[in-house]
């Protein structure tokens, strides 16, 4: 049912990190109304965590993370000093 649709929602979702299940099924139903329904909003929630799981594990993986870091928090990383000001609510 979904994956002639993957390929848009993985796309709206890199573009918008923040974009809710409910916003990429309504998305979906300004696509096709017929097929997708307010009763599919369990099934766009569960998709929508398992890609952005594998984003997540990607990134991780890649090390493209510690890469898009500013240049203080990603040297602090680096030589294992505290960046706690610039890392936000990981204390350390």
């Amino acid at each position: 049912m979904y994956e002639p649709f993957e390929a848009q929602i993985k796309a709206w979702l890199k573009q918008e990190p923040t974009l809710s299940a409910a916003g990429v099924l309504r998305r979906l139903t300004e696509i096709d109304p017929i097929r997708f329904t307010e009763k599919n909003i369990r099934m766009v929630q569960m998709l929508v965590k398992a890609w952005r799981m594998e984003m997540a594990v990607l990134v991780i993986l890649d090390g493209g993370w510690i890469k898009s870091l500013p240049s203080a928090a990603a040297a602090a990383v680096d030589t294992g000093t505290s960046a706690s000001a610039v890392l936000g609510n990981i204390l350390r």
